[in-house]
């Protein structure tokens, strides 16, 4: 018995501007609706079948000329470059927050004063992007937020969430005995976690006094 002969793959024609479709954004051989922002199977990659979808379902576009669905590609172009650009910027953002968050932790365990992230580690990473990677690092360093107060808030967060997971700990415990007993192989990440809490409440109370 023959086998059956491989399924045709059909390809976009810029022709099939004029039933108001382009290529998928996603995937070049499916059809993609500019009217109606729907994508169809490899199958709907036919004359017959878009002209069919711009009569039922966009009757009042039906009529149009080429020049009109020209200017929707565009205007969806645009559109797509716009959100890119957005998400872009959005991820850059938060990026910049966890870094913050991460220096803000290095500043705490060393037991350096807050203003060093402003006064020396921003000035690092300035002349480190400028001149080894020759680039220029205004974006970057201003995503990167690391004020005195910036920084003495990253550290607060970070203490109450120490301290929030080190109480789920204990209260999985039976008793604080069952905890004390376990091997220091078991212990030792949770007194890591009371060795960070301590670390950063000492520090936020040593930055909060008058004599600094």
């Amino acid at each position: 018995m023959a086998e059956n002969p491989k399924k045709k793959c059909r390809q976009y024609s810029i022709d099939y501007l004029k039933f108001g479709f382009i290529a998928s954004p996603t995937n070049q051989q499916l059809p993609f609706c500019l009217l109606c922002n729907q994508v169809f199977s490899n199958e709907g990659m036919k004359p017959s079948r878009m002209c069919g979808h711009l009569t039922k379902k966009h009757p009042d576009k039906k009529d149009k000329d080429l020049k009109y669905f020209q200017t929707l590609s565009k205007q969806f172009a645009n559109r797509s470059s716009i959100d890119g650009m957005i998400n872009k910027i959005t991820t850059k953002n938060d990026d910049g927050l966890v870094a913050s968050y991460n220096i803000s932790l290095l500043i705490a365990k060393c037991g350096k004063p807050h203003t060093i992230g402003e006064k020396l580690i921003l000035p690092a990473i300035r002349e480190v992007i400028s001149t080894v990677m020759h680039q220029d690092a205004s974006s970057v360093v201003r995503s990167i937020p690391l004020s005195n107060n910036s920084v003495s808030r990253r550290i607060e967060d970070l203490a109450i969430d120490v301290e929030q997971q080190l109480c789920k700990v204990y209260k999985q415990r039976n008793s604080l005995y069952s905890l004390m007993s376990q091997p220091y192989v078991t212990m030792k990440p949770y007194l890591w976690h009371m060795h960070d809490i301590f670390t950063m409440v000492y520090q936020k109370k040593k930055c909060s006094s008058p004599s600094h």
